[in-house]
Parts: C-alpha cells; structure tokens; sequence
C-alpha cells in the first residue's frame, strides 16, 4: 500500500499538510526505541511529493501509572551548508482519550526544542487514569528556529510559514491496567545484597551481555520511583546504589533490572 493510500484510510487523524520542497534531505527520525519498540529507518523515508508522516504498525503495551524511557535517533539537514547548525525541536504526544488529536491537556509527553541532532533521550509517565484500550502515539522531530522555523504541533497548525522541516512518526500503544509487581514474570538471573538494607544496596547480575541495561525502583503497586541506571550497554556484573539519597520510608519495594534480553523483579526491604 503506498504511504497516500495509507493516509487516505486512516483519515481520521490529522495527516502533516505540506513540507518543505527546497531541500531532498530533510530531518527526521532514524531511531525510535519505546518499550518494545526499536524502529530503525533511513533519514527520509517519502518522497517531497507526499506528506512527511509515517504510520508505522509497530505496537507496544504499557501500563498505567508507570514511566517509560523514549530514545529517538535524529538527524539534520545535511545538504544545504546553511543549516549546518541547526538544531531540531522535539515532541511525543499521545492520545490518550482518544478522540483522534493530541490538543487535550497531558497529552504532550514529551517537549523538548534546539536540540543537536543524534540522540534524545527522556521519560514520561502514563496517567494512573488514562483510559484502557488502544491509542495513537505521534512523535516528530523538525527542524528550529535556528532556520527560521517555528514549534510543531502535532498538525502543523498553524502552519509553518516556511512549510514542515522534518518528520513525523505514528505508533500504537496499548494502554493496561497496573500489575501487581509480584504477578510479574522473572526471566533474568538477579539478586541483592544486602537485603534488607537501611542505605546502600547492590544490584547483582550473573551474566554481562553488552544490552541496554535499565534498574528502576518501584513500589508494591509497581509505580516507577526512580531510574537508578540507564547504559546503553552493560558494563558490569555489581551496581552499588545509595537509596538513602531517595527519601525512602521504611517499608518493601522493588528493584527491576531490564535489558533486550529480559527482565528481573527483586523484593528489597529497606530499613531506615
């Protein structure tokens, strides 16, 4: 199915309007990691002849109330040496009523402008009240007022003057209840020491895989407290935390340790 088609039977979202036309090369997103999804595609993916928008089928299911990490690869324009500089702004918005736009309050997730292109990395968390079902997530990366441009929006309303620098990218999310922390599959070799503990504390690993690690703290409901850890890839088999320096009340929590290739969900009684 070509890309207008696909715009035509998914009309009842916005589609981006118009785009530059004095550039081949415009900036856009070559990597979107969220959860289980890990997209990767060339810089321009449509011709100047059709929209810069893509609506991906890839989909990912997350959980009410607790915070996930977005990572997009971005790049610049690199055919016209005026914009050699130039920097990009970002938004992620999610419609979480869905109501077919992303305008409500809550639902700009991510915002975040003159940014260099390569890597951007942030975190939101789902509301402990979003609606249950299936919703669409639309994320962009255009280029700044650096070349005379102005914010997205998710419908490039109003339109930019000088017409859409950049892309969009349209994914699928499916929006679950919170789980119990202790209903959670374990599929990752982890323990802690000491445990209980009353300040510092280790996170034990027995393999080193050179993954992506996450360790995040949570509490009996599952709700993300804290990202002790991100790496790109893993550089050790002991990560030594100090979880006095969180304000923590004496009570059970958990650590979940995270990586391409698992995850594991450890109960930590912490005494202070």
């Amino acid at each position: 199915m070509s890309m207008l088609a696909a715009v035509s039977a998914d009309a009842q979202y916005c589609m981006l309007p118009g785009r530059t036309s004095y550039s081949q090369i415009q900036p856009g997103i070559k990597v979107f990691k969220l959860n289980t999804i890990n997209r990767t595609s060339v810089q321009v993916e449509n011709p100047l002849s059709q929209p810069s928008i893509v609506v991906t089928t890839d989909t990912t299911s997350l959980q009410r109330g607790q915070t996930y990490t977005i990572s997009m690869l971005h790049t610049r324009d690199s055919l016209n040496v005026g914009f050699a500089t130039a920097r990009n702004n970002i938004r992620v918005w999610i419609d979480y009523n869905n109501d077919k736009d992303f305008e409500d309050a809550g639902e700009t997730v991510i915002s975040a402008d003159l940014q260099t292109a390569g890597w951007y990395t942030n975190t939101f968390t789902v509301p402990a009240t979003a609606p249950l079902g299936t919703v669409r997530l639309r994320a962009t990366a255009k280029m700044s007022a650096d070349a005379g441009h102005t914010v997205p929006t998710s419908c490039d309303m109003p339109k930019d003057p000088i017409d859409y620098h950049g892309e969009m990218e349209d994914y699928h999310l499916k929006i679950m209840p919170a789980t119990s922390v202790a209903e959670l599959t374990n599929n990752m070799q982890v323990s802690l020491y000491p445990n209980p503990a009353s300040s510092k504390v280790s996170v034990l690993i027995d393999s080193k895989d050179n993954q992506e690690l996450y360790i995040t703290l949570h509490d009996v409901t599952g709700k993300t407290l804290q990202t002790l850890l991100h790496e790109t890839k893993q550089s050790n088999y002991r990560y030594n935390f100090d979880l006095a320096a969180h304000n923590l009340q004496t009570g059970v929590y958990y650590i979940r340790v995270a990586s391409t290739e698992g995850q594991s969900y450890q109960k930590l009684v912490f005494t202070n």
